[in-house]
């Protein structure tokens, strides 16, 4: 009887092998241990004036390098707890920048940016230390109330490794401040003309006083607060002329009847434009003549 033999079947299988890899992290050895120092505060030296154009400081970050072999670093700063370096008081922002040199033409960045806007320094062994100029500024004409304005903004120091940035390895957390100082300027405007409210301001022409007669003039107020107008007569509230006559009259500061007497103060609720209005009753019995006084006008703030 035939007999058929059966071999075993076989399974050709092929197998990949996959490699996998990890970067090998830089030991211990390599990295530099960097302390961050003199750079608590950001603040000029002077109180902002709004009108007096930028405000600048000069500032210095010191770096010591306490451990591990030379190294080749960046330092960067942040844009601020605030976000785009700005400094807040309440709900009231001022605008701030950080800049490499005095000129202010290459503002500070860190790692995400350019890194051409970063320091880049190498250091060397242990005990190495190293400093940092940084130019902060305030742009003038930021009518910002008074008061004292913040920010908060962050060093970091990155290793360069075979030319990529490490880190941060170190990193200090400064304050951005500064002062707001109280301004104002004020113009009175007479007859369509606005002059500075420093010395004469010109003549407000009454016209015919037979019947009584009334005028105005404007004060234009510009600033970062509330004020006060003090006014005073020269002759208490009358118009005089040289022979010895005078006539009465009323002064309105926004509608207001002020007392000139003695003198008087008025509190003004900010800037903007204060219509001053004067009125003359009829005169009565008064010899004929010009008539006239002087006001004086003065602002302060609160």
């Amino acid at each position: 009887m035939p007999t058929t033999l059966r071999l075993p079947r076989f399974t050709l299988a092929m197998a990949a092998c996959l490699l996998l890899a990890t970067p090998v992290p830089a030991k211990e050895s390599d990295r530099c241990e960097i302390d961050i120092n003199s750079i608590d505060r950001i603040e000029p030296t002077a109180e902002y004036d709004p009108y007096g154009g930028n405000a600048t400081g000069y500032h210095t970050i010191e770096l010591e390098h306490d451990d591990g072999p030379a190294c080749a670093l960046l330092v960067g700063i942040d844009d601020g707890g605030n976000g785009g370096r700005i400094m807040d008081s309440s709900k009231d922002r001022l605008v701030y920048d950080l800049y490499k040199d005095s000129r202010l033409s290459q503002r500070v960045g860190d790692i995400r940016g350019n890194e051409s806007n970063m320091f880049a320094l190498q250091m060397d062994k242990k005990n190495d230390e190293a400093s940092i100029q940084v130019f902060s500024n305030i742009p003038g004409g930021q009518l910002v109330p008074k008061g004292t304005y913040s920010d908060r903004v962050t060093v970091n120091v990155y290793q360069l490794i075979d030319g990529i940035p490490v880190g941060p390895i170190a990193s200090r957390t400064a304050q951005v401040r500064t002062k707001v100082r109280t301004v104002v300027t004020a113009s009175v405007i007479v007859n369509g003309v606005t002059r500075p409210l420093n010395g004469s301001v010109g003549t407000l022409d009454l016209g015919d006083l037979t019947r009584g007669s009334n005028g105005r003039f404007d004060l234009d107020i510009s600033g970062n607060g509330d004020y006060s107008l003090s006014l005073s007569s020269e002759n208490g509230g009358r118009l005089v002329t040289s022979g010895g006559g005078g006539i009465n009259y009323q002064l309105y500061v926004a509608g207001r009847a002020v007392s000139l007497s003695r003198g008087t103060n008025v509190d003004l609720g900010g800037a903007g434009r204060y219509e001053m209005r004067v009125e003359t009753g009829t005169p009565g019995q008064v010899l004929a003549g010009t008539y006239q006084d002087n006001l004086l006008l003065t602002i302060t703030a609160n």
